[in-house]
Formats: C-alpha cells, sequence, structure tokens
C-alpha cells in the first residue's frame, strides 16, 4: 500500500500524546523573530491544489482550495494560540492529498522559532539550520522527522514570487532507513506559508503541490 508522507503526519496526530511543550521557560515561548509567520488577527490566504502530469515538470489544476483566515486567539494552559480557520472546496474525491470539503478550526503559535498546535505538535522551523527535529512517531514503524535547509530559496506561485524559508519532512524507519520521499514546506517571513509539496514515502518525486493563490495581511 502507498502512503503519502502526508497521511502519515496524520495518523501521527491521531495517536498523539497528551503531552507537549507548555511547561517550557517563558523566555522558550517567546517569538524568537518578529511574527515570522504573520500570526495576526484578520490575515487570511487562499491556496490551490495541483498533481503533476504523469512524471513530467507539468502540474494540472485539481479545481480545490483552501481559504485559510485567523478568525481570532484563544488561551491554552497559559499560552496564546492563534485560531486559523481553513475551509476547504472542490475536492471530487479522487485525490488523496486534497481535504474533505468543509471547515476546521487549527490552534498554532510560535514556540522558540516552531509553528507548533496546543497538543505540540510541529509544523515548521525557521531556526536552528540542518538539525533534525523530531515531528511525531507515526504507523508502519516510521517517526516523521523535518529539517530547516540553509539556503533560502525563491519560489514562484500565483500571490508572486517570494523568498522562502524551506522545511524538509520526512520518514525514518526502525530499520534505519529513510524515505525516498520528502514533502517540502515553504514559508516567506511576515507573508505566511507560500507553498507545500506532498510524495509517496517510496517516491522522490512529489506528485501535487498546494500554492498560494492571493493572501491578505492586515496592516
Amino acid at each position: 500500500m502507498k502512503f503519502t508522507l502526508s497521511i502519515l503526519l496524520l495518523f501521527s496526530v491521531l495517536f498523539i500524546s497528551c503531552n507537549n511543550d507548555d511547561d517550557a521557560p517563558q523566555e522558550e515561548q517567546e517569538l524568537s523573530e518578529p511574527n515570522f509567520y504573520a500570526l495576526t488577527v484578520g490575515n487570511s490566504w487562499r491556496y490551490e491544489y495541483f498533481r503533476r502530469i504523469n512524471r513530467t515538470d507539468q502540474f494540472e489544476s485539481s479545481n480545490a482550495f483552501d481559504d485559510v483566515s485567523i478568525i481570532g486567539t484563544t488561551e491554552v494552559n497559559g499560552n496564546i494560540y492563534f485560531l486559523f480557520e481553513t475551509t476547504t472546496t472542490g475536492n471530487d474525491n479522487t485525490n488523496v492529498f486534497v481535504p474533505d470539503n468543509g471547515t476546521v478550526v487549527t490552534k498554532l503559535r510560535d514556540s522558540a522559532g516552531y509553528l507548533i498546535d496546543e497538543n505540540g505538535l510541529k509544523y515548521f522551523s525557521y531556526s536552528n539550520l540542518n538539525q533534525e527535529y523530531l515531528i511525531r512517531d507515526a504507523p508502519a514503524e516510521a517517526k516523521i522527522y523535518g529539517v530547516l535547509a540553509n539556503i533560502d530559496t525563491n519560489v514562484q506561485v500565483g500571490a508572486g514570487n517570494f523568498v522562502c524559508s524551506v522545511n524538509e519532512h520526512f520518514a525514518k524507519f526502525e530499520d534505519g532507513s529513510v524515505s525516498l520521499g520528502r514533502d517540502f514546506y515553504s514559508y516567506s517571513e511576515d507573508i505566511g506559508q507560500i507553498k507545500s509539496t506532498c510524495s509517496f514515502v517510496s517516491d522522490s518525486l512529489p506528485f501535487a503541490e498546494r500554492r498560494l493563490v492571493s493572501y491578505t495581511i492586515a496592516e
């Protein structure tokens, strides 16, 4: 059976423990840089899903979209989280990488450079170059790791051209092997996520992308 890295990560969330980093020293919980992730109520982003055409360098739209907005904040165990509301539309149930149509709300904050949720699940890092960080244990005797690349990258999408920090997500197995497939997440400082890719664990060529179409950053 083929698994995508994104599916492995989703499974890991389902089995997550209640342990998190809420006991970390206060200085570790403060923003390492001024609002790298654009955590401001009122900010919004629109993303479009694309799938690779066979194994070429060409992509076609899946006609599915995510509309994301920060609708408020909430306090959990003394920490302030931003409420990300994501509404997915256009899913025709033929693409494993597109979430089901509907709306979900995710609680996120910046903790010492990591973008984390209320369970301590790490989504991204813009600090600690080339240092692998454990995201979560996952099924199939694997663990999901992330690492911040040491070179910023120019990423061009429908919303424009952006200088981005890039994290690679990959799986490590108990036998010491590492997945061929890697998912790449690109964030631009003060703007937010620009692009992400989706890969099968056993294939080094990403088969899908999620790209920023438009955005609004509150002044």
